[in-house]
């Protein structure tokens, strides 16, 4: 399987394998499509396995992050999930390395992610 860049031109056409996949938060989807939109000019990365199901990272320069951190030159990893049976194929390790090497080819110092004990919404 391989992995797709979401872009303002694809990203209609693309499933956001998101906390926002239930009935009851449609429009929030859809808001988050909206967001994603202008966010990819600031550098925002959404990448996703080419099927369905929950195997993606988000990452994006502090300076655009949406949580409160501060500080410059650093990658910030907004969202990272594999789950169900994509776990155990090694496609956390090759979304991580991706966003490893966009940051040293960004100049980053480094890359931070904040973690939860459970899954939190948009």
């Amino acid at each position: 399987m391989e992995f797709i860049d979401l872009t303002t031109e694809n990203i209609e056409n693309q499933h956001i394998c998101c906390a926002f996949t239930s009935k009851e938060s449609k429009l929030g989807y859809h808001l988050k499509k909206d967001w994603l939109k202008m966010q990819f000019s600031n550098g925002y990365q959404f990448r996703k396995l080419d099927a369905r199901g929950k195997v993606f990272i988000e990452y994006v320069p502090i300076e655009y992050a949406w949580l409160p951190l501060q500080g410059a030159s650093v990658m910030v990893i907004n969202c990272f999930w594999v789950s169900g049976r994509f776990k155990g194929n090694g496609y956390g390790k090759q979304l991580l390395g991706q966003c490893l090497q966009d940051a040293k080819a960004a100049g980053m110092k480094g890359v931070v992610a904040i973690t939860s004990d459970r899954k939190r919404p948009f």
